[in-house]
Formats: structure tokens, sequence, C-alpha cells
């Protein structure tokens, strides 16, 4: 920075000690910040006046000043006491003015109460003092919070799709799990694709995943063939995730579960259109914006019952969630 260019933080001022030293500690912690000189000044009760100072530096041949206002709104103090003196009337500009008779420039930055750090500052003080009080209560039991949680996303899942029963569940589920109440407008659920599904795992039709995290969160056994598929992988210059499937589905039908990869989802419709494998139920909420959504489209306009969540969306938490919805309509509602 020039030396020619001084740094003054004005604060209202007050006569109390406990004041300057706060705000002696805030200048002392932006000038360590800085590596620079950085002056501490107040409008009223207290020195150093901010007036004084500034004809102090102009007497030292400082003519550039960066005014950095320690007030929270725009009030007279701001506008007319101090911006005023200058006739300076917009923030964040370096301006030409006068002072004492004297040519300057002045910048001049804004208040602090539109600054977004100033307002969540002020939030989390206010939650820490709400924390400690034993009337403002957080829910801890387990089962409760999943069910009311649930019951908002049944709610509001209603309002958006019109959705009832079982489709409303599955919906609901995949935003709980997401936290995007966004999704529910973009899942779609082929005629069918529950009862096939459901029927499929009671008749012991297995589940394979296109990625570990997948065969991890689902509450029934799952198979997944990721690490097997390097060879075939590299064989048919595919994806390791498309290889796994092949491996998969190549061993005897199963439904498919699809929470990341689109390759994978490419490979399991090929080999049902090309092989005529069959595959039950396909549920497919791989995102991405290259070939997620053209794959899920795809899945779409095949023969085989699917969950798809369209568009960019997707995620493995999705996929498992829904997953789990039909395990637990396989095993009676309540497993």
């Amino acid at each position: 920075m020039n030396v020619d260019t001084a740094i003054i933080i004005i604060t209202h001022g007050s006569r109390r000690n406990t004041f300057v030293e706060d705000m002696e500690g805030v200048t002392k912690y932006i000038e360590d910040k800085l590596r620079i000189p950085v002056y501490l000044s107040h409008n009223e009760f207290t020195e150093p006046n901010w007036r004084n100072l500034v004809s102090s530096l102009l007497e030292k041949g400082i003519n550039n000043f960066i005014f950095a206002l320690a007030f929270l709104g725009r009030g007279n103090h701001v506008a007319k006491d101090i911006m005023g003196s200058f006739g300076v009337n917009e923030f964040y500009k370096w301006v030409e003015a006068q002072y004492e008779g004297k040519k300057l420039k002045v910048y001049f930055t804004r208040p602090l109460a539109d600054s977004p750090l100033v307002k969540l500052s002020l939030l989390y003080r206010i939650s820490s003092a709400l924390r400690k009080d034993n009337s403002f209560n957080f829910l801890e039991d387990p089962e409760e919070i999943e069910e009311n949680s649930m019951e908002l996303s049944r709610q509001k899942v209603r309002e958006i799709t019109g959705k009832d029963g079982e489709e409303l569940e599955i919906i609901s589920r995949a935003v709980y799990a997401s936290g995007n109440l966004e999704i529910a407008r973009h899942i779609y659920i082929s005629k069918d694709a529950i009862e096939m599904g459901v029927s499929a795992l009671k008749s012991g039709i297995g589940i394979l995943t296109d990625v570990k995290m997948v065969k991890a969160g689902l509450r029934w056994n799952a198979e997944n063939y990721l690490d097997d598929a390097v060879e075939l992988a590299k064989k048919l210059k595919i994806t390791r995730t498309a290889a796994g499937i092949r491996i998969g589905l190549s061993k005897e039908p199963k439904i498919v579960v699809i929470g990341n990869s689109p390759t994978a989802l490419v490979e399991a419709i090929k080999m049902h259109e090309e092989e005529g494998v069959e595959i039950p139920l396909i549920v497919a909420t791989p995102p991405g914006f290259t070939n997620a959504v053209e794959a899920k489209e795809r899945l779409i306009s095949t023969d085989i019952p699917c969950i798809v969540l369209r568009g960019n969306y997707g995620g493995s938490n999705i996929a498992v969630s829904i997953m789990n919805e039909i395990i637990r309509y396989a095993r009676g509602k309540n497993g």
C-alpha cells in the first residue's frame, strides 16, 4: 500500500473503557492480518477523535484515507457527522474530497449490518442461548426423529405429486434421504414396478448393485462385483461398474440398483435388450451431467419395470432409500 494512504477505523465511541478495549482488540487483529498500520478513532466521547486524527495525518502529507466504518447501520453519525464532513455519499469507491480546505481522496466501507458474517454471528449467539434454555428442546429419540421427518416429508410430497399409498412412501423416503424436496417432482415409477420388486424378493431373486456404497446401505443381502471386474473392464473397454453389472447379470436374473454409475445402467439395459437377460426391476438414481440423464431416459423407454430419479439429480443414498422401502414391503411393511 502507498505510504501516503491511511486506514482509519471509526467507531461511535463510548466513555466506557471496556468499549475502547474491545475495539483496540479488533484493530490489532486487522493490523496483524494486513501487516500495515491501522488507526483506531471515534466519533464522540473518547479520543482519538477521527477529526483530529485526519487533521494530524494531513499535516504529515497523507492524503488518501480508507475509512472502515465500525457502525451497524447507516444512521446520522455515518451519513452526516462523518461522510457529510467530506461531502461524500458513496461506499466502496475512491472519491475526491476536501477537508479543512485540503484536497484528499477518501474510500468508505459500508456499515456492518448488511454483512452476512455479522448476521451469522448474531444467529449463532442467539442459537447458543436457545440451546442452553431447557424449554427449547430438540428431538433426540431416533425413532421419533425419523417418524416426525417422514410425516413432514409425506405431507409435502402429497401436496406436490398428489400420490398416495406405496408410491407416496417411496418418494417420501427418497426426499427424506436426500433432504431435497424438489426431487419429488422427478421420480418416475413404472406400472407394476413396486409389485415386481416385492414379488422378486419374495421368490428369492437377489439384488445386484453398481457400487459398494449401495450394497452397504441395503437391508438385504446384495451382490457387487466391482473388485472382480478389472480384467473384464480392460478386455471389453468398459468401466469397472459396467463390467461388474455384466458379471452379476451373467449368473442369473437379479434386481439391479444403480446409485452412482450411468455406464452400469447402460450395461444392464444392453444385456436385457441384446441378450435377453431378465431383470425384474431396476432402481436407477445415478447423478451427473454426462450420460446420466440419457441413460435414465433410455431405461424409462424400455419394458423393464423401473423406479427412476430423472434429470441430473441422484445419488447412492437415494437408490438405497427407495430399494429399502421395497424390501420393507417384501418383509411385510415392518421389516
